[in-house]
């Protein structure tokens, strides 16, 4: 049986920012949505409820953050409701629905026959919907290849609060819609979160619930086991793009950078990722990473008592993705973390298996993000071999290199630099100013040719984007039978 995006094989968004289906704080007044002792109902694949499985035992909630989550349980073999134990049935918890996967019958050494069943969060089916029908995207915002890519699956966009504009271009026809999403998350950053209620998935950067709960050595907590690991720091990274490509363009002509939160030791590593030609987005990413592996990674694995299902102890309610405080004076463990990954048993909540981490995955984990979807995701549109073999080199734009002022060009709010240039002398300055668009414009008549190359280098330094900003090429086409074409480079 192959199990999408099982633990320590695949991962979603290794950023590690925050979850996937979350089952959202249930108000007091309402212990039924409670995991603790909820009840399994099974449903037929057009959704009829067919009975509740009140003699399921062993029933286990297993999900991570930013990866699987899936059911399992076992029924007597004799029940009478063990008809409606169907492959591709649905089970019911709480609202969230299970698609059954994996049955197996057996019979122990003592005689007792039991059916054991494996089911599937709804959202796995993703990856069976048909092929997708829009396959690139040019300087745009998650949310746009997001909804092409959910269109017909009867799922939509939900919240998004990851704002970056990005590039995206996938292998038409043969990537999966559960795989695209992830490449989606991926590149803009963010994590997925599936809702299968409402059909919805977001795309969010930080979401991250503090209930006030506390694990403590005696009281809810039954075994502690703490790591600390400094193996993959790193304070410095060397990010390198499609062809070799640096970040200096876009970081004060340095091709690294550094981050020395933790220590002054400066540990040095390096990674590339194909998909990208932007050296600006490039080192937005490294950023990102570096950020995470320059602090030792901590990670706890903690037995725990729910100890909501109690009268008394309603508020001791927590979930996946929560912060919780945990405490163990012998062990000197005092901080306050989040569940990353649960082993939650519903009929027993207090042998509940917990998973807590202070959010720092580790070097291999963050780069395979980078590199394994790499062989189909290109991220920008840069010159090929047999581009470069078919260019004819004749430069139609005049004045180029601002040898001449800003003769031949619609000069907007820019000025002419007489001593930083590249392949002169001079070179074109602009000053940004918040809600003043300044453009420099220039029109070209060139011959009828099916490629043209557009070449130029470009830096900044100290750059910030204002919510609307676009910094960057525009390049509008006209053709003879009056149609045009408008495409943007995004720098930044």
């Amino acid at each position: 049986m192959s199990r999408y995006n099982q633990w320590g094989i695949h991962s979603y968004n290794d950023l590690g920012k925050s979850l996937y289906n979350q089952f959202g704080r249930a108000p007091e007044d309402s212990p039924e949505q409670r995991l603790a002792g909820a009840s399994l109902i099974v449903l037929d694949q057009r959704r009829q409820t067919l009975a509740i499985l009140d003699q399921a035992s062993e029933i286990m909630l297993t999900q991570e953050m930013n990866g699987a989550d899936s059911l399992e349980f076992v029924l007597p073999f004799h029940d009478p409701k063990a008809v409606y134990l169907r492959n591709e049935n649905i089970i019911k918890l709480i609202g969230e629905e299970y698609v059954i996967r994996k049955i197996i019958k057996s019979r122990e050494d003592s005689g007792m026959k039991t059916i054991w069943v494996y089911a599937e969060a709804d959202w796995y089916n993703l990856q069976y919907a048909a092929p997708l029908e829009v396959a690139e995207w040019e300087d745009v915002k998650p949310g746009i290849p997001m909804r092409d890519i959910l269109e017909g699956t009867g799922w939509r966009v939900g919240k998004i609060d990851v704002q970056l504009n990005r590039n995206l271009t996938l292998d038409l026809g043969l990537t999966n819609r559960l795989k695209a999403l992830r490449e989606v998350s991926d590149l803009w950053g963010g994590a997925l979160i599936f809702r299968s209620r409402t059909k919805t998935v977001d795309l969010i950067a930080h979401e991250y619930e503090d209930p006030g709960i506390a694990i403590i050595y005696r009281k809810n907590m039954k075994s502690l086991e703490a790591e600390y690991d400094t193996q993959d720091l790193i304070t410095r990274l060397y990010p390198y793009g499609k062809n070799g490509m640096t970040i200096a363009d876009a970081n004060e002509f340095s091709e690294y950078i550094e981050n020395f939160q933790y220590t002054n030791q400066v540990r040095v590593r390096s990674f590339k990722d194909n998909r990208f030609t932007n050296p600006y987005h490039l080192k937005e990413k490294a950023e990102e990473i570096l950020d995470k592996l320059s602090v030792p990674r901590a990670s706890y694995k903690i037995s725990a008592s729910d100890l909501s299902h109690l009268a008394g102890l309603e508020h001791e309610y927590f979930k996946l993705g929560d912060l919780v405080n945990v405490f163990d004076a012998e062990l000197e463990v005092n901080l306050k973390t989040q569940i990353v990954k649960w082993k939650y048993n519903i009929l027993e909540p207090w042998n509940t298996q917990l998973e807590l981490a202070s959010i720092q995955p580790g070097l291999e984990e963050l780069l395979r993000s980078v590199s394994e979807v790499a062989s189909n995701l290109q991220s920008e549109d840069t010159v090929n071999h047999q581009d470069m073999l078919n260019l004819m080199v004749f430069n139609y734009i005049l004045n180029s290199r601002a040898e001449n002022g800003d003769a031949y060009w619609v000069n907007n709010g820019w000025t002419i630099d007489p001593e930083f240039g590249y392949s002169g002398e001079a070179s074109f300055r602009c000053e940004g100013s918040m809600g003043v668009a300044k453009t420099l414009s220039q029109k070209v008549y060139p011959s009828h040719r099916d490629q043209y190359t557009l070449s130029l280098r470009a830096s900044t330094s100290e750059l910030t984007k204002g919510e609307n900003a676009r910094i960057g090429v525009e390049i509008e086409i006209k053709y003879t039978d009056g149609t045009s074409d408008v495409r943007f480079l995004a720098f930044a």
